[in-house]
């Protein structure tokens, strides 16, 4: 907690440092600032162009493939629920889709 205190005034004194310039000397800040903030800017959207391709690409290949596979294919199985308490056991039919088994080489 200590730290915190401390990087909050360093924060504050810098803040305060900065606001006490005067207004032309914080708009050649500014204006050195904005290669750095375009480029950061940039950065962010071209991680959002990737990932867009990445998804693009290998989901509709995902799908493909677990159609192929035959993975897609549900199954439906008796699930049994118990609760206690008295006559509390009912049967519950639901479908479950199965991960593929370890014995199918996967």
């Amino acid at each position: 907690m200590e730290r915190v205190v401390e990087y909050y005034t360093r924060f504050q004194g810098a803040r305060g440092r900065l606001i006490g310039l005067p207004p032309w000397a914080r708009f050649l800040l500014l204006l050195a600032s904005l290669p750095g903030v375009l480029l950061i800017s940039l950065s962010i959207l071209a991680f959002g162009g990737s990932l867009l391709a990445l998804l693009l690409l290998t989901v509709p290949l995902y799908r493909l493939l677990r159609l192929v596979t035959g993975s897609e294919a549900a199954e439906a199985r008796s699930v049994e629920v118990v609760q206690y308490g008295p006559a509390r056991t009912k049967r519950v039919e639901s479908t479950v889709t199965d991960a593929p088994a370890a014995d199918q080489g996967l």
